[in-house]
């Protein structure tokens, strides 16, 4: 007769079974945490990068304002000699100056903000990357200054088409085209041009035109300043909480 003999397994006890689900609750948890870090560490990294592209933004904003700060400075002094020429006994005997600083009225030297990082942030979602609130309600005021500026920009290209339908009754055409040069800036004409027209009435339209021209100018002066300035105030702000130059 054969006998079998049986080999019995011990039963693991109770705490082995408890460690071995926590050892697993662990090292799932363990994962959760490092994954978790993984994604915050990349989405600071890609929030870090929206920062510096919106800093350079900023350095050409300034930039642009600076040069159509002296560009509306000039066109200030346009604008005052054009009226004390036209209000004068002959305007004839200053027509190469009237020429010259007419044909610069209808450049609007509009702003136009290199908003690219900050159109990205918001139409994309990602501003939710932006997790400092100082930061983010500082992009978000500095964009809507900007909108604010357009709708002023606007106003002013309206009363520029104005002035461009007085520009045709005023001065000779033919003149204006010996001034081209292929650039964006215009040479003196040579002689001494005469107006098209002397009456009264065209010519009083005329500055009353460039009247408000001068205002909206003088306005937007007032307006690019403060831009400027909140420019700097902003890229001097995220500089120093996100350490970069």
């Amino acid at each position: 007769m054969e006998v079998h003999s049986h080999t019995h397994t011990p039963r693991k006890k109770w705490h082995h079974y408890f460690w071995e689900f926590f050892m697993l609750f662990l090292a799932v948890t363990l994962g959760f945490f490092v994954e978790n870090q993984r994604e915050h560490l990349v989405e600071h990294k890609r929030a870090k990068q929206f920062i510096v592209s919106f800093a350079s933004d900023l350095k050409k904003d300034i930039l642009q304002l600076d040069s159509l700060l002296q560009k509306r400075e000039i066109r200030k002094i346009q604008i005052d000699s054009l009226n004390f020429i036209l209000r004068s006994a002959d305007p004839d005997l200053y027509g190469s100056q009237l020429y010259y600083y007419s044909r610069y009225l209808p450049r609007p030297f509009i702003f136009i903000s290199n908003d690219a990082t900050i159109q990205q942030l918001k139409n994309s979602g990602n501003l939710r990357l932006i997790s400092n609130l100082a930061v983010k309600d500082t992009i978000l005021t500095y964009d809507r200054q900007i909108q604010f500026m357009q709708t002023i920009g606007i106003r002013e290209d309206l009363l520029i088409q104005r002035i461009f339908n007085l520009l045709d009754q005023l001065f000779d055409p033919a003149v204006y085209d010996k001034m081209n040069v292929y650039d964006i800036e215009f040479n003196w004409p040579t002689g001494n041009p005469k107006l098209m027209t002397k009456d009264k009435k065209i010519i009083q339209v005329f500055l009353s035109e460039i009247h408000y021209l001068k205002t909206v100018n003088i306005g937007q002066i007032g307006w690019f300043k403060k831009q400027k300035r909140r420019a700097e105030t902003t890229l001097a702000f995220i500089q120093k909480t996100y350490n970069i130059r």
